[in-house]
């Protein structure tokens, strides 16, 4: 029997056609775009998503005590670590750590790991185009340590005195601008660690010293009857990074800040983890 030739289905091809079939994929592709919006936080409003997801992430390289080290039972901890717990409490949130390296501390922003930094971070000019940073809460520059009964009351006072400073540091250069801008310029005395400047002030041979506000804070509690004049005589602030589009959840972390400047819990925090 001659098998009857079964009937061949044309595929339109008018330009009619074609245009009614892309119209309906864009309807559809749009439809799913509103959809998928609905569901997901945008990432230009990380409030919002860390609120949705109950869990703030923090990155920080837990490298760098008394801000953020790993303890002995293997737990990030430091100070860093709890002002990120009380911001994420004042959030209604749980915290999350994400620990790096601090060279890749932005990149585990830009690539979505985390929602801010809280690392002892300096905020970096060049990157503002790209991120934030919050107002400081912690001056590491370099701060003038006396005994606690010192005349001494700032920079001015320390004409002819003798001071003492860690060879090579930023500090020893400080000092050393200091004997040609001091009406009487100061005896700087170099000495090679901060434990032994620090001695030597306690055994009241020198008159002051001049260190980071890191190791000057941490030296109030190791060696009683000392005094910090602040606030410090160069600027290396630390501050909360974030996002250039997450402005919301930043202004919230600001006012949080804030909060904690004025109630004094901030200091406290200092206080617990230096002194």
């Amino acid at each position: 029997m001659k098998q009857i030739p079964r009937p061949v289905k044309v595929r339109p091809t008018s330009v009619e056609t074609q245009g009614s079939y892309g119209a309906r994929w864009a309807r559809l592709l749009l439809v799913l775009a509103v959809l998928l919006g609905a569901c997901t936080p945008s990432h230009s409003d990380a409030l919002r998503r860390v609120q949705a997801a109950g869990v703030l992430r923090v990155a920080l390289d837990p490298s760098f005590p008394p801000f953020e080290f790993v303890d002995g039972d293997g737990t990030v901890t430091g100070l860093d670590v709890d002002l990120a717990r009380v911001i994420a409490a004042r959030l209604g949130v749980d915290v999350q750590f994400v620990t790096t390296g601090y060279d890749a501390l932005y990149d585990a922003l830009t690539a979505g790991r985390a929602d801010i930094i809280i690392s002892a971070l300096y905020p970096d000019p060049a990157r503002t185009q790209t991120f934030m940073f919050s107002p400081t809460y912690f001056n590491a520059g370099a701060v003038v340590v006396v005994p606690a009964d010192s005349p001494i009351t700032g920079v001015n006072d320390l004409g002819g005195k003798q001071v003492a400073v860690v060879f090579g540091t930023e500090a020893h250069m400080l000092a050393l601008r200091w004997e040609t801008t001091l009406k009487t310029p100061p005896v700087v005395l170099p000495g090679d660690s901060a434990e032994t400047i620090i001695s030597v002030l306690a055994a009241r041979r020198v008159d002051a010293v001049v260190v980071d506000n890191v190791t000057a804070q941490i030296s109030l509690a190791q060696t009683p009857g000392l005094r910090v004049l602040l606030p410090p005589v160069t600027d290396e602030p630390y501050a909360i990074a974030a996002r250039k589009e997450d402005r919301r959840l930043m202004e919230m972390i600001t006012a949080i800040l804030n909060e904690m400047q004025t109630n004094g819990q901030l200091e406290s925090l200092i206080h617990r983890w230096m002194q």
